[in-house]
């Protein structure tokens, strides 16, 4: 679960990226976030996955916290979310299929379940026969 209270990131050139956005996203739930350029979505998930911390407000992942994680639990906080960035960082060297199994092989997912979760999510996606 994401719950985002109040929240607000204001950078040190003055720039106000987000201004008291508030918004839960429960279990299980499929998000997009989409907006003109400008509008603070990159900033916004630089904070949910602790690029950023928050000028002020709230930001919970899973009911912890996450603007007061010491650095060696942020690669956990990670592990624990999935986010698909528009700049996609794709391994040339890899076909469609190993570059998203990829981060289950680092976190030594087992082939089995590997192989599910990276057909079902082709499949959701439309690419399964890429």
């Amino acid at each position: 679960m994401l719950i985002a209270k109040e929240l607000t990131k204001i950078f040190h050139n003055g720039v106000v990226a987000l201004d008291q956005v508030s918004l839960i996203v429960r279990k299980g739930e499929f998000v997009f976030l989409v907006g003109p350029s400008g509008a603070g979505k990159t900033t916004f998930l630089n904070l949910v996955i602790r690029r950023e911390v928050p000028t002020s407000g709230l930001i919970a992942v899973n009911q912890q916290n996450i603007a007061y994680l010491k650095k060696k639990e942020i690669a956990f906080l990670r592990r624990s979310i999935g986010v698909i960035f528009q700049d996609y960082k794709l391994l040339p060297q890899k076909t469609v299929y190993e570059n998203v199994a990829f981060a289950l092989e680092v976190i030594e997912t087992r082939t089995r379940i590997t192989k599910q979760r990276v057909y079902a999510v082709l499949e959701l996606v439309g690419l399964l026969n890429k």
